[in-house]
């Protein structure tokens, strides 16, 4: 059984928040980016003989669904690695949990800042990891009693 206050599962919930917020910050960075991306596929199709316009449309719809998919998988993932980590420490203090967090927005950030040329986007994403701390917190069951484990059931306190 799961300790009902797990840190990892904790950390997966506040990851599932991040995912989110990171796929709508790459759908929104492709949606603008749209019009280079079809004069780009539209030359590289045309170049090889292939018509293009439903072509292009299909690659550039699942390039957005993929890339949404991937960074809600990150969020997830990375989120239940900081959540490891944290408990892996004997659950210290906020401050700690703030740099962890902030690490991994910096580098996700720096990483997507380069990706879409935008220091507004790579900016957004760190803000977006930062979100992980308080959703942590609000999530986390520090006053449950530890002896009892599994899920909470309704009508528990």
């Amino acid at each position: 059984m799961v300790e009902r206050s797990d840190p990892a599962r904790t950390g997966v919930n506040a990851g599932r928040i991040v995912g989110l917020l990171t796929a709508t910050l790459a759908v929104v960075s492709l949606l603008q980016s749209q019009a280079s991306f079809y004069e780009i596929a539209t030359a590289l199709l045309d170049a090889f003989g292939i018509e293009s316009s439903l072509s292009v449309s299909a690659l550039f719809w699942g390039n957005v669904a993929i890339a949404a998919s991937a960074r809600y998988v990150v969020g997830y993932v990375v989120g239940s690695l900081v959540g490891v980590v944290y408990d892996w420490l004997d659950r210290p203090s906020l401050p700690v949990l703030v740099g962890m967090v902030l690490v991994v927005g910096v580098v996700d950030g720096f990483l997507a800042g380069i990706d879409t040329r935008s220091v507004g986007i790579g900016s957004a994403y760190v803000v977006a990891w930062l979100c992980y701390v308080p959703a942590f917190v609000w999530l986390s069951d520090d006053d449950a009693n530890d002896v009892r484990s599994g899920p909470r059931r309704l009508g528990d306190s």
